[in-house]
Parts: structure tokens; sequence; C-alpha cells
């Protein structure tokens, strides 16, 4: 007997069974079928009777399909760091790669607290008061980068500010002279704020406008080999690693602990009710990890572009679910109604992955999840 093209298509369940990209592929041929479906209108009737009769099982079977897709329960909120979060935090982060004339904020360099990663490379946070022990919030994540101030040192574009290595004071490093030794820095804002050079209030996404210092146009040179204020600099030790996990010591999944002590490769912090921190190491055992090689934040929210933050798709390239059966069924979601979190990657040190070699920053091919408009 021919097969009737021309029923309805059930739209959450080509969802299921294609993913978003394939749903959204088949969206233009809807109308023919539908048109299709009016000249068939008489025979339909006909059937009425007999599709009366299945609707009991049909309803049973919308419901067996609905409850296959996870996640439809909004992410759980975290919440802002605790005064004794700050603490660890602080303590954690423990190096100091300015020299001790921008050591303003009892002992510190305002606002920053820093913790070495690599030869070249050092994490750091941000906070809202120049002495980090009395900070209520935190604003920024930071990733530095050894080089020089001119433009062929400057790793990319979210690399906006340069700050010397050795200054007067804090704010005598900011920028310099071509040639100068120092740090580029990249910031990514973790929760909504408002500072001078904005003209308004930012939520949280990789901040471009962070104090830009341009260097001057093709001036020439980079050098990394130069000795820094602490000596410090140098992959993270054991002892430094379980101290960071031990500050990192939130969850925001469900189902999903495929790891001895939880997810597999990550630590997670969160730092309002709707951003985390978290460290991608490169072991799924963290305890057993010999090198970080992402920093990143995390936005709850549902997979649809829509809630990308600041729209950054280029930047969130990462959609993940909070609830699934476990971690990698947790990447990208099927349907917009579902919950997780979008991810922005930033690179603490050049590594490869499955997509090829990666440099540090901003890792713009990490496991794309393209979510429906």
């Amino acid at each position: 007997m021919p097969t009737d093209d021309s029923r309805p298509i059930d739209r959450r369940r080509v969802i299921q069974v294609l993913g978003a990209g394939g749903a959204l592929a088949l969206a233009g041929c809807l109308g023919d079928d539908e048109d299709t479906a009016d000249e068939t209108n008489g025979a339909e009737d006909d059937t009425s009777g007999d599709e009366d009769e299945m609707n009991g099982d049909k309803d049973d079977t919308t419901g067996a399909e609905e409850s296959e897709l996870a996640s439809l329960e909004p992410t759980p909120e975290g919440d802002s760091l605790s005064e004794d979060d700050i603490q660890a935090l602080v303590a954690a982060f423990d190096d100091e790669p300015m020299n001790d004339a921008q050591q303003e904020a009892n002992s510190y360099t305002p606002r920053h607290v820093w913790k070495w990663v690599s030869d070249e490379n050092f994490i750091g946070l941000h906070f809202n008061e120049p002495n980090p022990e009395e900070a209520t919030e935190l604003d920024y994540i930071t990733i530095g980068q050894k080089g020089l101030f001119t433009e062929e040192s400057q790793p990319s574009e979210e690399f906006t500010h340069f700050h010397q290595h050795t200054a007067d004071g804090w704010e005598d490093g900011h920028g310099g002279e071509t040639g100068d030794e120092g740090y580029w820095l990249t910031h990514i804002a973790v929760r909504e704020i408002e500072y001078p050079f904005h003209d308004e209030p930012i939520e949280p996404q990789v901040d471009y406008g962070f104090m830009p210092t341009p260097p001057e146009e093709g001036s020439e040179g980079h050098e990394t080999d130069w000795e820094t204020p602490d000596g410090g600099e140098g992959d993270l030790s054991a002892e430094d690693r379980d101290v960071l996990i031990e500050a990192f010591d939130d969850s925001w999944t469900e189902g999903q602990d495929d790891a001895p002590h939880g997810t597999p490769a990550h630590v997670w912090k969160w730092v309002s009710e709707e951003t985390f921190l978290f460290l991608h190491f490169d072991d799924p055992a963290v305890e057993e990890a010999e090198n970080l090689i992402y920093f990143g934040m995390g936005k709850r929210g549902q997979f649809t572009s829509d809630d990308i933050p600041a729209g950054q798709a280029d930047e969130f390239t990462h959609f993940h679910k909070h609830e699934a059966d476990s971690w990698d069924a947790g990447h990208g979601g099927q349907d917009a109604e579902q919950w997780g979190a979008w991810l922005v990657h930033h690179a603490t040190r050049d590594h490869e992955m499955p997509w090829g070699d990666v440099e540090v920053g901003v890792d713009r091919e990490f496991m794309p999840t393209e979510a429906p408009e």
C-alpha cells in the first residue's frame, strides 16, 4: 500500500533524531508538505475515526519521546563568592609577575592575583577592590602571555592590554615604549560590571574593550626568554595543582561524574548566580594532571543563540547540558528548551587537541555546538 507522505511532521521527533542542525535544514521543506496535506484533506477526514481510536497510543508515544529529552529543568543557580571563597582563591593565586613597586595594595598589584601555569603564561583574578583580600566580588578572569610591547608580539585581538613587568607604580606599567618587556593580557568579564573604559555596564563576555594599549603599527620583535621579577614562571607543581582543585570546589552538572573527583578534566567555581569559572586540565582525573590547558567561564542558559553571552558565538563555542547520562552525552543539545551553560575556553598554553594545534588565546574551534536561532 502506498505511503502517505502528507502526514504532519512531528517537529520534536525530528529534532531528537536529527539534532538541531538537521531540523533546521528541513525547515524549508515544511511549506510544501503543508500544501500537499491540504490537497488530501478529504482522505484524511475519511480516516478520522481510525485516528481517534489510536489517540491513546499516540499520546503514550509522545510522552515516551519527550521523556528522552534530558535537561529540560533550569540549570541550578550559583552564588557569589563567599569571604572564605575569596580568601582561598587569593591564597591559591600566590605568584607575583610584577616588580615590588607595583604591589601597591597590601603587597598585591591592585585588584589582581596571579598564578604561573607555564614558562610563558599565567592566569589571574581581577577583583572589585584594590586589595584582593577585601574584595566582595570577582570582576574578571585574566590570562597573561610573556612578550614585548610590539605588534608582532601581541598574540591575538583578545589580548587588548599590555603591562610592563617593571615600573615605578601600577599605573606606570600600563602600555609602554615599543619593545618594552611585559605581558599581554586577556580579560573576560564574569558578571555585569561597570568600568571607566566602557560607556555603559557590560555583561559577561570576552572584553575586547579592556584598557586597550595598541602597539606601534608594524612594530617587530618577540622575546620571552627574559627574566621575570619573581622568577616563578613554569608549570604548576603537583602541590599548586591540588590547591587550585581544592579552591574550585563547586559543581553544576547531574549524572556526569565520570571521573574520580567528578566531571572529567574540569573543576568549577560559581562566582555569581549566572556564571562560574572552570579549570580544564590535560587528564580526565584532575588529581593526576600535569598541566592546565584552559581557563574559562560558563554562563547558565538554554540551547539557543539568544542565550549566548553578549552574542559572542565565536568565543562561546560550546554548550553543555547540566543533566545527562554521562559527560559525553552532555555535549551540545537537541532542543532549544534544554538547559545547561555556554562555555568560553581560553587556552593557557600551546597544545594539541583533536581539532588541531591550539595556541594561547580563545579557542574558537573548541567543540562547536551550533544552537538553533
